[in-house]
């Protein structure tokens, strides 16, 4: 199918490139920014012939890794990502830089605790993905995660 990312409007502090079969995202964050990167993810299957069932999971998987960076930022710094998001075989590839100290920290806490109000983003992780991994980047380092259709 190979059909071009409908890219948003510009937003300030977000850089979209296309990249063959999906797209390179370096922002800033915001709610407009963030809102545009959940957009495009959702586009990728469509525009690169992926299964559509992966759309949902694809821009949570995104919303909860951006989240986490911007909640384990400092107040008072901007939140630099690059979010990167490919139609893959069988499947989609997330991938998401971020220049956040340390490793992502798994919570014991069940999915559906009603006290809860964090922590359950590496449990989301397992449940929507394949597999995941925490790699060096450029930026600091990057969560991989590979997602494929039942």
């Amino acid at each position: 199918m190979d059909e071009r990312l409908a890219l948003p409007d510009p937003v300030p502090g977000l850089v979209v490139t296309q990249r063959e079969r999906g797209f390179r995202a370096e922002l800033r964050a915001s709610r407009e920014a963030l809102s545009a990167v959940r957009a495009l993810t959702r586009s990728v299957p469509t525009a690169y012939g992926a299964a559509p069932e992966l759309r949902d999971s694809a821009e949570l998987v995104v919303s909860e890794l951006t989240g986490n960076v911007v909640r384990a930022a400092p107040d008072d710094e901007p939140v630099q990502l690059i979010v990167e998001v490919y139609a893959v075989a069988p499947g989609i590839e997330v991938i998401v830089h971020d220049a956040v100290p340390g490793q992502p920290n798994r919570r014991e806490l069940a999915l559906d605790s009603a006290e809860a109000m964090s922590g359950r983003g590496l449990h989301l992780l397992d449940l929507l993905t394949d597999h995941w991994t925490v790699e060096p980047s450029p930026l600091g380092k990057q969560i991989r995660c590979r997602l494929r259709a039942e």
